[in-house]
């Protein structure tokens, strides 16, 4: 058994290289589609931690008017008997606070502090909080003079859980959608590659070489030609990543990461379970329908 598979290894490598020539449209192609892939996962991932670290269900920020006193707004909120820390933001403490949650954000040091509004932030001690009383607590401060608006952290988890949701249906529809590509362009490669030596194919089941000895060095020259196009696309992904946190990015709070360790090796063999599945079909196919050796 062991050098069956040994056979097929040395033959399968054999014929990927005799065939590199006419892979490499293939191989680009599912390059191109793998990149592409990598390049929205990348930013959705990455949209998706940014989101989780936004908010606490917990905290709600009291945004104050232009002309109301904030020691006045002050007092009716310590009225209402908080459990939980009351922190002023003037201009100046709000526009560091900006600052402090965007570190990388050096265009918003240009902006003047009168830009930035001024506001209370309310983060509850108690844990036992629900979601519905710290709605019901925003809309109470809301109907205090001089509090032009109420954010709470469960309204915006709301809406962003709701972003979250339709990104991550987008995510999947795109692997589906992904993963039968890439199976359609191995299996239409493997494919022309038994075209081309269909001769010698014939001639190894007329001298009783069995499907598994034929179709192996095929399921290697797929997996080879698939790991080519894994490889191109991570590093394609990687120059992406690299040119956007550099330039696009340079100035923003938002960072791109890339895929890590374990989730690179569950795509990478998810992709050679397709190509090996896809050559496999592939082959299997053709020997169904070659009856004779002169049969193209």
């Amino acid at each position: 058994m062991f050098e069956q598979y040994k056979f097929a290894f040395i033959k399968g490598w054999g014929m990927f290289r005799k065939d590199l020539k006419h892979s490499i449209p293939s191989i680009l192609t599912l390059g191109t589609l793998l990149f592409l892939y990598f390049a929205v996962f990348t930013v959705n991932s990455s949209v998706a931690k940014a989101i989780g670290n936004v908010t606490d269900s917990r905290l709600v920020r009291v945004f104050i008017q232009d002309d109301a006193d904030a020691k006045e707004v002050k007092t009716k909120l310590n009225e209402m008997k908080i459990d939980g820390d009351i922190v002023y933001f003037n201009r100046s403490d709000a526009k560091e606070r900006v600052l402090e949650v965007a570190p990388n954000a050096d265009n918003l040091k240009e902006l003047p502090e009168e830009l930035f509004p001024r506001f209370f932030e309310i983060n509850t001690v108690n844990e036992t909080d629900s979601d519905t009383q710290v709605v019901s607590l925003s809309e109470k401060i809301a109907r205090i003079d001089g509090v032009k608006s109420v954010e709470s952290g469960k309204k915006q988890n709301e809406k962003m859980q709701r972003i979250k949701s339709i990104s991550g249906l987008f995510v999947f529809t795109l692997t589906l959608l992904t993963g039968i590509s890439c199976a359609f362009i191995v299996f239409n490669n493997i494919r022309l590659s038994l075209y081309r030596h269909h001769r010698a194919i014939m001639v190894y089941t007329l001298v009783g070489a069995t499907r598994r000895f034929i179709t192996l060095p095929y399921v290697v020259s797929s997996k080879f030609e698939a790991t080519c196009a894994f490889f191109l696309a991570w590093f394609l992904n990687k120059l992406f990543v690299g040119f956007a946190a550099g330039y696009i990015l340079k100035d923003s709070f938002f960072v791109l990461t890339t895929p890590g360790f374990w989730h690179n090796t569950v795509l990478y063999v998810a992709l050679m379970s397709l190509a090996g599945l896809s050559a496999v079909y592939s082959v299997v196919t053709f020997l169904m329908k070659q009856k004779s050796i002169n049969e193209i």
